[in-house]
């Protein structure tokens, strides 16, 4: 009974915040990688967005485009895609437990293989971990390799 309590506690949280979601962005282009990732913490949304914030400035192959209380616009750019990828993040508060839902996407820019070996994937997750977030207690990500294209071939490195 327990058990069918916290996940019911947690469902309410989940599909509650999705009232205060923002806009959707548009469907990636399906003729390019592309990585759309859920992200759930337990720390509140302004504590999430300031360590992204502070980790795109840090890190040179980012770059900030756009920040306000709810929607976070970056690019990145490498020496292996040199048009690089858009990314973004967008943060809702969590109802039942004051958290942050962060909906988090990298789309290539131009034309580039599908079978990039998770290049968007890693461009989100070596963001989010060099943060520190996802190693937090509460952390928890849902994706699949049809939010995520290559996600299952991804070896990331910080």
């Amino acid at each position: 009974m327990r058990t069918l309590l916290l996940a019911s506690a947690f469902l309410a949280g989940l599909f509650g915040s999705l009232a205060a979601a923002p806009t959707p962005e548009p469907a990636p282009s399906p003729y390019r990688p592309f990585c759309r990732t859920l992200w759930l913490f337990v720390s509140p949304c302004v504590e999430v967005r300031t360590a992204l914030v502070v980790q795109i400035q840090a890190l040179s192959q980012y770059e900030l485009v756009s920040v306000n209380p709810v929607h976070i616009a970056a690019n990145h750019t490498s020496p292996e895609r040199p048009l690089g990828e858009d990314i973004s993040f967008s943060l809702s508060p969590t109802v039942l437990t004051n958290g942050c839902r962060v909906t988090a996407t990298s789309n290539s820019i131009g034309f580039a293989s599908l079978l990039d070996g998770g290049l968007n994937y890693c461009n989100l997750r070596n963001l989010l971990s060099a943060t520190g977030l996802s190693s937090r207690p509460g952390f928890m990500e849902m994706t699949n390799e049809w939010a995520c294209l290559g996600i299952g071939l991804a070896t990331c490195k910080v």
